[in-house]
């Protein structure tokens, strides 16, 4: 049994694309998907209409992500809270790109599940960790260890970090496919990974892939992704082209400059031009 792993496509259909068509010629026809499959890059609807061919041709398993809860999550709240700026114009613009058809789809999915297949060891799955979505399982953390601790089988396959690798602890493993989409390191190349079962255990190999990323980087500006979002879009950029995400860094950064300027930063009512002075601080030009 081999199954191509992909996790945190963001949206990113070239690159997600290429990793499919790397697997299916590598004879790998099975597919677990791992969330954040919408955010971050232009046109969220093509890497849906994907999704959707990939599982009615093949066999995959999809999880929701903290992304598709977010969408979610802004449906049940009658769509109010997003405003178009680098705060939250990213996620409106994902939002509105999306059908009822995809909202839909991500509210079937589970946030976690366990993977069984005769005569093979048993995995658990999830996008951050079987608690919460939004939680980080980094390479030799704390959390990592407790969560491996405390984890029912022998193998745990996540993302959510986007870093790419495989952590051991006490006899058991943390798998990371790495990010589709937005990938971290390798000089921005897109990330998955193959899992091949045995009778004692899944093995995992790694690849990172080059592929057209000058489609995705222009699409930025034909999509009005870079009007709605401008410093997200080019943060976003800036990871895809060279695999050096800085983006917390600048988020709380403008967060800072705009208390120290007003007295108060309120989500998402953080004006652009704190923003900009905080990529700029990155040495990240536009």
């Amino acid at each position: 049994m081999e199954i191509a792993v992909l996790s945190d496509i963001h949206s990113n259909y070239v690159a997600l694309g290429r990793c499919i068509e790397f697997a299916l010629n590598k004879g790998v026809a099975n597919f677990l998907l791992l969330g954040d499959y919408a955010g971050d890059c232009p046109f969220p609807q093509r890497v849906m209409q994907m999704l959707y061919e990939l599982k009615e041709r093949y066999n995959c398993w999809f999880i929701r992500g903290n992304r598709e809860e977010y969408m979610i999550d802004y449906q049940d709240n009658g769509e109010q809270g997003w405003v178009n700026g680098s705060s939250s114009g990213c996620l409106l613009y994902t939002y509105e790109n999306l059908t009822k058809k995809d909202l839909k789809f991500f509210r079937e999915m589970p946030n976690n599940s366990k993977m069984m297949f005769a005569g093979l060891p048993a995995f658990c799955y999830c996008h951050g960790s079987q608690k919460s979505s939004r939680e980080h399982l980094y390479i030799n953390s704390e959390t990592s260890k407790k969560v491996l601790e405390e984890l029912e089988t022998n193998i745990l396959i996540c993302g959510h970090t986007h870093v790419q690798g495989t952590f051991e602890y006490m006899g058991k493993k943390i798998i990371n496919p790495g990010s589709v989409g937005i990938p971290w390191y390798y000089d921005g190349k897109t990330q998955f990974a193959i899992i091949r079962g045995t009778e004692y255990d899944w093995k995992e190999e790694y690849f990172q892939l080059d592929y057209d990323k000058e489609i995705v980087l222009k699409e930025y500006e034909t999509s009005g992704f870079l009007e709605i979002a401008p410093m997200w879009a080019v943060l976003a950029r800036e990871v895809i082209n060279t695999g050096k995400d800085v983006t917390t860094k600048v988020l709380n950064r403008a967060v800072e400059l705009c208390k120290e300027e007003t007295g108060e930063a309120i989500w998402p009512y953080i004006p652009e031009k704190y923003w900009e002075y905080a990529v700029r601080e990155q040495g990240i030009y536009f």
